[in-house]
């Protein structure tokens, strides 16, 4: 049997480091929110009378393929979790941007557990737990809506229903690790917007406040090493964005405009 599912990529209005963790973790404050028009696609082929296997391919060069795959993990997790057997062929259509800061590999794992969950049975936790073992921001795909993120970004408070703005994307073609752009964090004592005015700005469709109080701390790093970062945030704003920001790690940069079509 075949089935296609799409796993949605997001942006981070918001995001405050707020401490570091153990494990080379940091903690933060953020405000996820998913683009659901920039998505990629997992075509699932399961065969429960055949001899338990597990593959992953993935179109895309630069997307590993096989054990290396987060989906190969979330899927052994899970088949070690419950006791599932079964023949399962996931193929991977790449389409959000490779470490880019849209979360396309958490997503695509999050994806992976919400169809296991479906045609095997759901986890007690509903695979919160599982989600975290493979990826801090996985979590947050299980159900991607608007939500505020705390800890490694695992603690979720659903937003559904928060007014948001277009959001346009410029994503350069080369990738970021998360892992340097947390090493090269330095906090800024002058960087006062606060996640509650954000909020309100967005709650009131106060789209062109809102642009002004988009956060990302690990953003000045980012653009201090790729120059290019500005001149798209500034080609965003003479296209007409309220705002811009760098999401995630990055280096995708986003830019905030009226009500969503």
């Amino acid at each position: 049997m075949k089935t296609s599912f799409k796993a949605v990529s997001k942006v981070n209005f918001f995001l405050k480091v707020t401490g570091a963790l153990p494990g080379g973790f940091h903690s933060i404050e953020t405000l996820f929110v998913p683009v659901k028009d920039v998505f990629d696609v997992l075509e699932f082929e399961t065969d429960c009378d055949m001899e338990p296997d597990l593959e992953v391919i993935s179109d895309k060069s630069g997307a590993p393929s096989g054990e290396e795959n987060l989906c190969f993990k979330a899927a052994s997790l899970y088949f070690r979790e419950t006791g599932v057997r079964t023949k399962l062929r996931i193929r991977l259509q790449k389409l959000i941007p490779i470490a880019a800061g849209m979360g396309g590999g958490s997503s695509d794992a999050a994806t992976v557990l919400r169809f296991l969950q479906m045609e095997f049975g759901s986890l007690p936790d509903g695979g919160k737990a599982m989600a975290l073992e493979c990826g801090s921001d996985v979590p947050y795909f299980l159900n991607p809506v608007p939500a505020i993120g705390r800890g490694r970004g695992e603690l979720l408070e659903s937003c559904e229903g928060l007014p948001l703005p277009e959001i346009r994307i410029a994503a350069p073609c080369f990738p970021v690790a998360a892992k340097w752009a947390y090493r090269h964090f330095r906090e800024d004592p002058a960087e006062k917007r606060t996640l509650p005015e954000l909020l309100s700005a967005l709650e009131h469709r106060d789209f062109e406040g809102a642009g002004k109080l988009l956060r990302n701390d690990l953003a000045p790093a980012i653009r201090n090493k790729f120059p290019v970062e500005s001149l798209l945030e500034e080609k965003l704003m003479r296209e007409g964005a309220f705002g811009t920001q760098i999401t995630g790690s990055g280096p995708t940069v986003y830019g905030i405009g009226q009500d969503r079509p």
